[in-house]
């Protein structure tokens, strides 16, 4: 049997591909539509692209899509596809910049929408495997600056016929990495006289802004707040490349202080407050929050690069400001973008991560064999830690009232949750030890609240919300994953937790409570990768209670998705700590895939586990 009908044949046993099985098929349209796209003949204007092309783009495209569920099996192939589609991209955009005839528009100079097949489809790849990953692969040497910069300019004319969306979104990533050439801005700009006036009326800006009235830097940012305010990929995409580009040291005195102030002053216009405030009686509409939500997202990304807050300080009241108004109530993702944002202006003004003691505790036998030569250095680590722990407390503590996650923790939609859990438990992460803590308690008591207990110690929660429980929950799976949950706590937070597992309300006639047992099961899971050996201590004590809980979990929960989340805790427990009885026999019973068929499940696994 020849190795292609063995591999054939290991792959039809199940239904989820282990490699990229049509690589010799998909390989040969890439060749034919990259060799009809370098043909000079079909880019000048008036010329169209082949129907040959646009159907073997179609091809490539649906072969690409079935890969979205295993989009690691393309990583092989990923730098061939990308170098071959980036290559005739790049070849094209420096003819196109080169062109004499660029600046007018009805000549017979070369077709700026001649590679949208092949922006749709390095499009395509992007969607199954993330553009973080394939932007990796994109050429970004300095000459490609101006010429990627110019076809953006010519497709962001509102003068432009049938412009492709898809060409926006990969010029714009593209230049994301185009803006971290290490490079005087200055010293890149030619001027570029040959391009037209953009008209920016339609936009974040207003009026129009001539290509060589100002400088490249400038032009750079004024093009991306053009796209800043349109729906989908492309709000996405300039939100990352303006975040890289004032991010850039030539940026930082005038460039970067100048586009936050512009922020508070988009948002304050949007919501129809002078001072960022708004009424929640105001409803915001659909151009507003476009515009807000692409604000907010470069406030994101931005956030996320800078290395010093020394821009904020002039603008932290405006934005606190915003972060608090209560006119983004309705609107799911502005508030995610809020969440998001406002931690990471927090981590900014906070030290960087220090080795906590509960870490600390996973090397005994390495720090006894080289504590004799470390004393001094160890030394210097405290005073460094009580340092940061005094910076932490001065900078951070006074605003603690004003940046509130907890709020978000328990509101009305999932992603605003699990923004705010996240973002808790980072901010917890770089704060002194006993500020950490104080937060693991606040988190931990919004399960006790509306709860009633009775004669008997049981726990009454059908008058507790199934929002609040679920928040909290996520943030405890997160401060427990990151190690700042303390071992006495743990013997107080347990029960709480097993209830989470079982937890469901009836509501009128449907019932509530499958997403907090869900977040109850990752607790659980996090719990296994606590690797303190006082709370490892806590788990002996408290194993059989607690695998007894996710064994009836995983075998008789309704859900699937909740089966298979305490399945998987109880494989981690079993495989890191070993303390929960049985735990190999059981799991044989009652594993990832077996607990997902409710039939086998239900009859198959229970009955065997009790066996």
């Amino acid at each position: 049997m020849s190795k292609h009908n063995q591999e054939t044949e290991a792959d039809d046993v199940g239904s989820v591909p282990t490699f990229f099985r049509e690589h010799l098929e998909f390989f040969e349209y890439l060749d034919r539509i990259t060799g009809s796209a370098r043909n000079r003949d079909t880019w000048t204007n008036g010329g169209e692209p082949p129907e040959e092309e646009v159907q073997l783009v179609r091809k490539a495209s649906s072969i690409l899509e079935t890969y979205q569920e295993q989009p690691m099996c393309l990583d092989p192939h990923l730098e061939r596809i990308v170098g071959q589609l980036m290559g005739v991209i790049q070849e094209y955009t420096h003819a196109l910049y080169d062109n004499s005839t660029i600046a007018s528009s009805g000549s017979a100079g070369i077709n700026v929408s001649r590679m949208s097949n092949l922006f749709d489809l390095v499009y395509t790849l992007c969607k199954v495997r993330g553009y973080k990953l394939i932007l990796r692969l994109f050429p970004h040497t300095v000459a490609d600056v101006e010429p990627a910069f110019a076809m953006l300019w010519q497709h962001s004319s509102v003068d432009d016929v049938a412009p492709s969306w898809t060409t926006r979104y990969i010029l714009l990533i593209w230049l994301s990495l185009l803006a971290m050439v290490p490079f005087d801005m200055d010293s890149i700009d030619s001027g570029l006289s040959s391009l037209p006036a953009l008209d920016l009326s339609t936009g974040n800006g207003s009026g129009r802004i001539n290509a060589c009235a100002d400088t490249l830097m400038t032009r750079w940012i004024e093009l991306g707040k053009l796209h800043l305010n349109k729906s989908g990929c492309e709000m996405e995409g300039a939100a990352v490349m303006l975040a890289r580009l004032l991010s850039r040291r030539d940026a930082l005195e005038r460039e970067q202080p100048e586009f936050i102030s512009w922020v508070t002053q988009e948002i304050s216009e949007s919501t129809g407050s002078a001072t960022g405030g708004s009424s929640s009686s105001k409803s915001l509409g659909i151009s507003s929050v476009l515009r807000i939500n692409g604000a907010l997202r470069v406030l994101c990304h931005l956030f996320l690069v800078m290395d010093s807050p020394a821009a904020l300080y002039e603008q932290l009241e405006p934005l606190l400001t915003i972060f608090q108004s209560d006119a983004f109530e309705q609107h799911s993702v502005t508030r995610k973008l809020i969440s998001k944002a406002s931690q990471r202006m927090a981590l900014l003004f906070l030290p960087p991560i220090s080795p906590k003691p509960a870490a600390a505790c996973t090397s005994v036998s390495l720090r006894d064999n080289i504590e004799s030569s470390t004393n001094a250095s160890v030394a210097k680590d405290v005073s460094d830690q009580n340092h940061f722990g005094s910076v932490a407390e001065d900078v951070c503590v006074d605003q603690a009232d004003d940046i509130e996650l907890s709020a978000e923790v328990e509101a009305f939609d999932t992603i605003v949750r699990w923004s705010a859990a996240k973002g808790i438990a980072r901010i917890a992460e770089r704060l002194p030890l006993a500020l950490a803590q104080e937060i693991v308690g606040a988190v931990a008591s919004i399960l006790h609240e509306e709860t009633l207990e009775d004669e008997k110690g049981r726990v009454d929660v059908s008058m507790t919300s199934e929002y609040s429980w679920h928040g909290a929950l996520m943030s405890i799976a997160e401060l427990s994953r990151r190690g700042l949950l303390p071992p006495q706590m743990l013997r107080e937070t347990i029960p709480w937790i097993v209830r989470g597992l079982t937890y469901e309300i009836q509501r009128g006639n449907y019932s509530v409570g499958s997403n907090v047992r869900d977040a109850a099961c990752y607790v659980m899971w996090s719990f296994a990768r606590i690797n303190n050996p006082l709370s490892k201590a806590v788990f002996a004590e408290l194993s059989t209670h607690m695998a007894t809980a996710l064994v009836s979990v995983a075998t008789f929960d309704r859900e699937p998705n909740v089966r298979r989340a305490a399945s998987a805790a109880y494989q981690e427990h079993v495989g890191r700590h070993s303390l929960f009885p049985h735990g190999i026999a059981v799991l044989q019973l009652a594993d990832f895939f077996s607990v997902g068929t409710m039939r086998n499940a239900f009859i198959v696994a229970s009955q065997g586990i009790a066996e």
